[in-house]
């Protein structure tokens, strides 16, 4: 049992993630973060290999979109 929760929590993790910043969010993400220190003390297992978290473990590659120039922009405005 105590392994679905850990499973839940992390989902949950991952969902209150994508939330807006601010405090509520803070908030909960604590609150999750202690529920999952407080289950693996319990002895419940880790989540299994999470594709989100994986992802992150990676090197990210940033791209950048060409800027575009001003004159271009109210040229097209204009038209």
């Amino acid at each position: 049992m105590q392994n679905q929760w850990v499973l839940m929590e992390h989902y949950r993790l991952h969902t209150v993630e994508e939330w807006p910043e601010g405090p509520r969010k803070r908030a909960t993400i604590a609150a999750i973060l202690a529920t999952l220190e407080s289950l693996a003390h319990q002895g419940a297992q880790c989540a299994p290999k999470c594709s989100v978290c994986e992802g992150r473990k990676k090197s990210a590659t940033v791209l950048e979109f060409p800027t575009l120039s001003h004159t271009s922009e109210t040229t097209h405005l204009a038209a």
